[in-house]
């Protein structure tokens, strides 16, 4: 298997609570599915998604067929699997879709002063940061609260301030943004979702750079303020990754 089953009150796993005809040949059951996140390669009507696992899932069947698929766009998929992939080939699994989710993906943005009021200063929060950020696949991951309505647009970023990149021991500082457009609610939070591509922190000759990872929460306090390694020539840490993706996925109202 490659990954973890979520559990029910999370990422549900259904298993068949049917007859063993629900199963096909290789024993993956029909009645069970997993949800994780991937990058789309393709267009529409031939693609396939890349997880952040490194595994190639062929959508031999689609439920949802209208769904908008463009290359490179990065999503939650919960899919079935019914069948490996054949030998020389660069499938791993043959799978149904069952549902996509685009997933908000950002490169880190430059903080001057000219674009610091449209960036925000708005609270902005990480329940738990040890589980709900994490690194994958040369992507900052992270799930976050904010208070406002789910019909208002607000703005996310990452951004590093291009007076101040780094502190003063030379770690990069980046910090999680949020600009509540003006929305006068404050409840209830509202949970979200990002991955920021952050290949752009990468040193020529290393294998790894730390940095620092800030945001301000409603008392305008820097309660996330946390060092992170990103490794970028080691493997997934998938154990890790599949763990922390055992959570609900976010609604992602409307954020951009």
């Amino acid at each position: 298997m490659i990954m973890k089953k979520v559990r029910l009150g999370l990422l549900v796993v259904v298993i068949s609570l049917f007859v063993a005809s629900c199963n096909n040949d290789d024993g993956y059951s029909l009645g069970n599915y997993w949800i994780t996140i991937g990058n789309i390669e393709g267009e529409q009507g031939d693609f396939m998604i890349i997880t952040d696992e490194g595994k190639r899932l062929f959508p031999s069947a689609n439920a949802v067929p209208g769904y908008p698929i463009n290359d490179s766009d990065r999503v939650w998929v919960n899919f079935t699997i019914l069948d490996d992939g054949a030998e020389n080939t660069q499938i791993d699994y043959y799978v149904k879709v069952n549902n996509f989710r685009d997933i908000l993906t950002k490169g880190i943005f430059t903080l001057t002063p000219e674009n610091a009021d449209s960036i925000g200063h708005d609270p902005i929060w990480v329940s738990n940061p040890e589980d709900n950020i994490w690194i994958d696949n040369d992507y900052l991951n992270i799930f976050f609260f904010y208070e406002g309505a789910p019909w208002i647009v607000h703005y996310i970023n990452v951004v590093s301030d291009v007076d101040e990149p780094t502190n003063p021991d030379g770690v990069p500082v980046l910090e999680l943004r949020h600009n509540k457009n003006d929305d006068p609610y404050t409840e209830p939070p509202i949970s979200g979702f990002v991955s920021i591509d952050i290949k752009s922190l990468q040193v020529e000759g290393q294998d790894s750079v730390k940095f620092i990872l800030r945001a301000i929460d409603c008392d305008g306090e820097f309660s996330l303020d946390k060092e992170f390694t990103y490794s970028y020539s080691a493997p997934t840490d998938t154990e890790q990754s599949i763990a922390i993706k055992s959570k609900p996925i976010p609604g992602n109202f409307k954020i951009e």
